[in-house]
């Protein structure tokens, strides 16, 4: 499940399945680094916070459904 702290739009710390979604502003634009004691960070740009959150849980599902899926 996907929890967010701050609603605010500044910068944010999301879990979301035991993935850490660090969210920030840069410039015009939203980062979200994907991290998770295990794996290399992964990092994302969309034009907007809620676009950027969004493709971070996707990408985080995706990874987990290859992660569960036979080699």
């Amino acid at each position: 499940m996907m929890t967010d702290p701050s609603p605010s739009q500044d910068a944010a710390l999301v879990d979301h399945h035991g993935y850490c979604i660090h969210l920030s502003p840069s410039g015009p634009d939203w980062i979200a680094l994907v991290s998770r004691p295990d794996r290399q960070p992964t990092l994302i740009l969309a034009p907007e916070r809620v676009t950027v959150l969004a493709m971070a849980c996707e990408w985080i599902d995706r990874q987990l459904a290859s992660d569960r899926s036979p080699q």
